[in-house]
């Protein structure tokens, strides 16, 4: 994968550290064979649809990571502001909030030509959903949620699974490649967390998907087994309805903004980061977000055979250093 931007491990991993270990010493316990601190990775998936029957965009996946008592303040926030007055929406999701459409159709007369006032009026409420994640505890400046995610280019993707062969072996849309990615890209920020060694686990929630539900678990364990330098890290998974699970809405908010912010740097859009990437940049929530390139799709074609899980471990050795204030330019 592509780095496309990695915000400073020390400053990230600290908090983290700060946040969750309280300052104790845990290497004992992982010396046992036990980690010494589970992390829960809340996974959700953005896409652009075809114009034209084409394929555009960013097939993205990610979300938040976090652990314990943070995590538990987030849902604690996160539903008094989805109960607050003037906002009173049963859930959040990105797109809605965007468009107008569904929870959001009350703040706007025709979603099809929202007035300046009503853009201005949707996005405050997009801008405190997302402040959350960088402030989920009150009272307390530390940063404990980090928002991570990676990106397949939808062109490359669709002309390369032309070929027959190609399309048995990555599959027929990009999900389960992007999902994999994003997982394996977790596991390696626990192997930096732990200094190399498998102290850190992370488990992974993803919101239920009609299509895909049946196949998740089975995939998981298979990309477990292919793995096995990234599944020392890899914990449990499993699924829930996003619509009533608050931290997977705030994947969701998110990996949103994961995708239009590839979609600018890999030329897909034209135009300038909006507010919502840089509160969470502001909020040092942002962690990492990586794309592959055409060549990297090619040479899992070349390296694989249909049906196989897909062999990442290469993945655990990336050493990233890049400054985020690169992406701006």
């Amino acid at each position: 994968m592509q780095p496309c931007f990695f915000r400073s491990p020390a400053r990230t991993y600290s908090g983290l550290q700060a946040g969750y270990a309280g300052g104790v010493e845990w290497r004992g316990l992982w010396e046992e064979g036990v980690f010494a601190m589970m992390y829960g990775s809340y996974m959700d998936e953005s896409f652009d649809p075809q114009v034209k029957g084409k394929p555009t965009g960013v097939f993205a996946v990610g979300g938040v990571i976090g652990s314990g008592v943070p995590v538990f303040e987030l849902e604690r926030a996160w539903e008094r502001l989805l109960k607050r007055p003037d906002i009173d929406i049963d859930y959040f999701k990105a797109s809605e909030c965007e468009r107008g459409t569904k929870q959001f159709r009350k703040f706007v007369a025709d979603p099809d030509n929202i007035t300046p006032a009503e853009r201005e009026k949707l996005d405050s409420v997009s801008h405190e959903f997302l402040r959350l994640i960088g402030r989920p505890v009150p009272f307390d400046a530390r940063h404990f949620l980090c928002v991570q995610g990676t990106g397949v280019v939808q062109s490359d993707f669709y002309d390369v699974i032309k070929e027959p062969n190609a399309r048995a072996i990555l599959g027929k849309s990009p999900y389960r490649l992007a999902y994999d990615l994003a997982m394996i890209q977790c596991a390696w920020a626990m192997k930096e967390l732990g200094d190399g060694k498998p102290a850190h686990g992370i488990s992974f929630i993803c919101d239920e998907d009609e299509e895909h539900s049946a196949e998740a678990e089975p995939a998981y364990r298979n990309l477990k087994k292919t793995n096995p330098v990234a599944a020392e890290y890899m914990a449990t998974f499993s699924m829930a309805d996003e619509k009533k699970c608050a931290p997977l809405q705030a994947a969701d908010a998110a990996v949103y903004e994961v995708r239009r912010s590839l979609n600018l740097v890999l030329k897909q859009w034209s135009g300038k980061l909006r507010k919502q990437f840089d509160i969470l940049t502001e909020e040092k929530a942002l962690f990492l977000v990586t794309h592959t390139k055409k060549e990297q799709l090619e040479w899992i074609v070349a390296n694989h055979k249909p049906g196989q899980p897909f062999n990442l471990d290469e993945l655990m050795n990336n050493q990233l250093g890049e400054n985020i204030d690169a992406f701006r330019s």
